[in-house]
């Protein structure tokens, strides 16, 4: 209603968030588990961006990129670590991310990026593409970032990703 009475031309759509889980059903077999988890999203997903189209509404997808508790869970192999003793780190609200240089979550995103574009989303906003910054900073390990500052990591993500989807194959 706001968006028909209103000057409003946009709207942001969580495709991934805090939790974890996605607002679509995927292609990408790698990203079934985060919609079958999901509390909340939308079957009609493609229907529902172009029904906001033709409305002349710009529609914004948001991702939640490092903070994943889902994929820590999955794959704790890739999650940031507890120093003292290798297990998940969690962040004050028990929250657990991704170490940025963990590669193979690289190509996760990139999936969920191709799939968000190919529904139709006109721009997607990268959330959370970063270090965690709360909870006991005494007691984290970044066993994917080792070799790297963080800035070099966030970097060769950006350049990885911007290269992936702007490759025309």
């Amino acid at each position: 209603e706001l968006l028909e009475t209103t000057e409003l031309n946009s709207i942001v759509i969580d495709i991934k968030d805090f939790s974890g889980t996605i607002s679509f059903a995927p292609t990408a077999e790698t990203l079934a588990p985060a919609w079958e988890n999901a509390r909340c999203g939308a079957r009609d997903m493609k229907e529902l961006v172009a029904s906001l189209h033709e409305k002349g509404i710009y529609v914004i997808g948001r991702i939640t990129v490092f903070q994943d508790p889902l994929y820590s869970t999955l794959h704790p192999e890739l999650a940031v670590k507890r120093a003292s003793d290798g297990s998940v780190w969690k962040d004050k609200k028990g929250l657990s991310f991704i170490d940025v240089g963990a590669k193979a979550y690289w190509d996760y995103i990139l999936n969920l990026a191709t799939d968000s574009y190919n529904l139709g989303f006109d721009e997607l906003n990268f959330d959370y593409v970063r270090y965690p910054s709360d909870g006991n900073m005494q007691d984290i390990a970044f066993t994917h970032s080792v070799g790297k500052s963080k800035q070099e990591n966030l970097e060769m993500f950006f350049k990885y990703l911007h290269e992936a989807l702007n490759d025309p194959t």
